[in-house]
């Protein structure tokens, strides 16, 4: 097969990207670890440009290196993910430099398949990375939740990881840490390639220099390693394709490619992948021939057993008849398939869907809003964004717009406060009707409006009087 002049460029630089180290390895499996006593900044802490263009929601997650936030861009309404530096990190130091490289790279893999990186800003005391945030979670939550995943599923959600991959590996990346965690889905349930914390870019294409230290440890999930990487020897962008086949096993079979119980060291996992073949799935009912016989290429020991890249494993998961194929998987699975995985609706129709239901009587229950709140951020939709959805299919309805809501609400909450039994009176009830006609707002939606408006400031006096 014809690999193209770039590609062909790149494995040179690959080849003995990583040399065996003539000291003793270190078995650490990620780069060095926060101290556990150290406390993340919090908001108020990042730089001052993130914070006048972002107005941050809520805490993503924590990890070693830093915090995650959920964040909606002030102008333009957009939901983005804020990932911030420990505070700690010194400007020379290797989490720091691996930092400003996750941005590099980002940047420059402008791809569908690959997470967004939007910008970077940086001060004295903070350094941070705005990317876009996907709510549609990980194939790591999405196969504890199936199982098995249906095998035309499965290879549309590996054709777009492999298509990501095929981007990294033509600028000379190395992901090196491929795994179900690390595969997210967009909107449309396109597969997004994450987390490029430790992948390897040459010095010569503007990556970190890695020393001894470096060399001699083991980075990335020993589960997913490829023999070549997990044992130190030279190694090249086919650790990930191994790293690939590894998913791909697990979302076909349902169960991890090695199965070590309990804890183990770093020596037993080598050996294991060093010396156990994977249990065969050809022949399996429900997997058709020519995908098992790619998953297990994929997961040759030998480099060269591999397919060369990620471009021709996509031409030969290409080939796969499924016209034959047994099925024996939940046929109930609500799951559509397409070129990139698990397809969902945009997430404004689907929004939409769910408003639609909810007004079904006319008006929306605090707990409805509750759920439509979540609904929204787990899509990536901003509240500005919903409330539009809302109002059109209001106004479609016939219904009043939320403005009109808010203005009702508003003059319950200061008829109830302003009234010292937290009751309205008759002619405050003649008042309130008057509005309630003037805006068009129905009697069970008031009805609603007020309810939830008594219960808020109820909560609101037992929240202050504990402070």
């Amino acid at each position: 097969m014809d690999i193209n002049p770039l590609f062909q460029s790149a494995q040179r630089l690959f080849s003995g990207v990583r040399k065996p180290c003539e000291t003793g390895p270190s078995y650490d499996t990620t780069l060095p670890m926060s101290d556990d006593s150290h406390e993340f900044d919090s908001p108020d802490t990042l730089p001052p440009e993130v914070l006048k263009r972002y107005m941050i929601r809520r805490t993503l997650g924590k990890g070693a290196f830093g915090i995650v936030y959920l964040a909606e861009d002030r102008k333009i309404g957009r939901l983005v993910a804020v990932k911030q530096l420990v505070r700690h990190a010194e400007r020379n130091s290797e989490i720091y430099e691996r930092f400003m490289q996750e941005a590099r790279i980002g940047a420059q893999l402008d791809h569908p398949n690959i997470v967004n990186v939007l910008a970077l800003e940086e001060d004295d005391r903070s350094a941070c990375i705005i990317m876009e945030y996907l709510g549609g979670g990980s194939l790591a939550t999405y196969a504890k939740k199936e199982k098995k995943i249906e095998p035309q599923t499965a290879v549309g959600i590996i054709t777009g990881v492999l298509t990501g991959l095929d981007a990294a590996h033509h600028i000379m990346v190395i992901h090196r840490d491929i795994k179900p965690q690390n595969i997210l889905f967009g909107p449309q349930g396109e597969p997004k390639l994450s987390d490029f914390g430790v992948a390897h870019l040459p010095v010569v294409a503007g990556g970190i220099l890695e020393g001894p230290e470096q060399m001699s440890r083991i980075i990335g999930t020993p589960l997913y390693m490829a023999p070549e990487q997990i044992s130190q020897k030279s190694y090249d962008h086919r650790v990930d394709l191994y790293a690939t086949g590894a998913v791909l096993y697990e979302m076909l079979t349902g169960k991890k490619v090695f199965r070590p119980r309990g804890d183990i060291s770093i020596e037993t996992m080598r050996n294991l992948i060093l010396t156990i073949e994977p249990d065969p799935i050809d022949g399996v009912p429900g997997i058709p021939p020519g995908l098992a016989a790619i998953a297990m290429k994929l997961l040759a020991k030998k480099p060269d057993d591999r397919f060369p890249d990620a471009r021709s494993t996509i031409i030969a998961l290409e080939k796969i008849d499924f016209s034959e194929t047994v099925r024996s998987y939940d046929a109930g699975a609500e799951t559509r398939v397409g070129s990139f995985g698990p397809l969902i609706s945009s997430p404004a129709a689907m929004l939409e869907d769910v408003i639609r239901l909810f007004l079904i009587d006319g008006s929306i229950s605090t707990a409805e809003r509750r759920e439509l709140d979540r609904r929204s951020e787990r899509l990536g939709v901003s509240k500005l964004h919903s409330r539009a959805i809302e109002n059109k299919i209001r106004l479609e309805l016939s219904y009043p717009t939320l403005e009109a809501v808010d203005e009702y609400s508003e003059t319950v909450r200061i008829l109830l406060v302003s009234s010292p039994q937290g009751r309205i009176s008759p002619e405050q009830r003649g008042q309130l009707e008057e509005k309630r006609r003037k805006l068009k707002i129905s009697v069970e939606e008031a009805s609603e409006l007020e309810k939830q408006m008594a219960e808020k400031i109820r909560y609101d006096a037992i929240r202050n009087s504990k402070k």
